[in-house]
């Protein structure tokens, strides 16, 4: 029997870090060290955050966004890159980045197939790697 969460409860919170990270040239490849350094958090703290095993506090996304801000020369909204469920202000992950539209590398498996979660997603329309739909849409379609 599903039962809904308490209205007072927070949802999860849903990070699009790594994707913000592959569209730079300065973290795309072993980012999670220099992100670190540039943030001046540590690479641990960086990888919990990224893997969603840990929260991070608002002082630590502002640093995080500081950094990217830097290496993409635009700026970001924090909460464009953690929110609750997974709600961003700005819906595509390509469109946080500037980028005129892609593909996340895990859009592929190791064949250079299209995974299943990725079919109908055009390049440039996806909200996260781990949930190209969105965290809302994927939950309910979940429980359908």
């Amino acid at each position: 029997m599903y039962k809904p969460p308490s209205p007072q409860a927070f949802g999860p919170a849903v990070n699009r870090i790594s994707d913000v990270m592959a569209h730079t040239t300065r973290y795309a490849s072993s980012g999670v060290i220099r992100l670190a350094e540039d943030a001046e958090v540590t690479p641990s703290a960086v990888s919990k955050i990224i893997n969603g095993k840990r929260n991070p506090s608002s002082l630590m996304v502002a640093r995080i966004a500081a950094a990217l801000e830097q290496a993409l020369g635009i700026h970001i909204d924090p909460r464009d890159l953690v929110a609750e469920n997974g709600r961003f202000p700005t819906r595509f992950a390509c469109d946080l980045a500037g980028c005129s539209g892609c593909l996340p590398e895990r859009s592929h498996d190791e064949f250079g197939n299209l995974k299943p979660a990725f079919e109908g997603i055009r390049p440039g329309e996806w909200v996260t790697s781990r949930y190209p739909k969105g965290y809302e849409r994927n939950r309910k379609e979940a429980n359908a």
